[in-house]
């Protein structure tokens, strides 16, 4: 099954399930509540999760924590099956890594424009944009998946100086 098939073929409903996991993962960082899970895309299953760490590392944002969380506990094989969740449209960082690693599918809530509003600092490269650069995998992405929900998260975000 290719991955623009898993995606659609996968209900709204495990979607939002596997979104609101990925919430909940964001708020271990409320002033930067980018939170990530990776699921198998036949069966729901949650295989690891991530929170951004970027005041550690600053390449540890919470897709990149997930997909090293990953690696950690199942290996680094084949990720066609598998689909990332994430509170945030993934930064041209975080999209390249997965795109490189093959996932097949990236699920996100608030877009990188909406990011930039509530006062976090985005490069303005959409996932999308990243994906159509690829010449070699193309991971299927689906935007706005209880996006109002992580708008507001993003929004009412606790304030600090932005990171460096």
């Amino acid at each position: 099954m290719n991955s623009k098939q898993m995606l659609l073929a996968i209900p709204s409903e495990r979607h939002e399930l596997a979104m609101q996991e990925a919430i909940k993962v964001a708020l271990a960082n409320p002033a930067y509540p980018f939170g990530a899970v990776i699921a198998n895309g036949r069966t729901g299953q949650l295989m690891a999760s991530g929170a951004n760490a970027a005041d550690a590392n600053p390449m540890f944002h919470g897709e990149v924590v997930c997909m090293n969380n990953y690696v950690e506990q199942h290996g680094n094989g084949d990720w066609s099956d598998l689909v990332l969740y994430t509170t945030g449209e993934p930064c041209p960082m975080c999209m390249s890594a997965l795109t490189w690693a093959g996932i097949g599918g990236v699920v996100y809530a608030s877009s990188i424009a909406s990011i930039s509003r509530s006062g976090i600092r985005q490069i303005r490269l959409s996932a999308q944009s990243v994906i159509d650069a690829a010449d070699f995998r193309k991971p299927e992405l689906l935007g706005g998946v209880l996006e109002a929900q992580c708008d507001e998260i993003f929004m009412q975000r606790k304030n600090v100086p932005p990171q460096a």
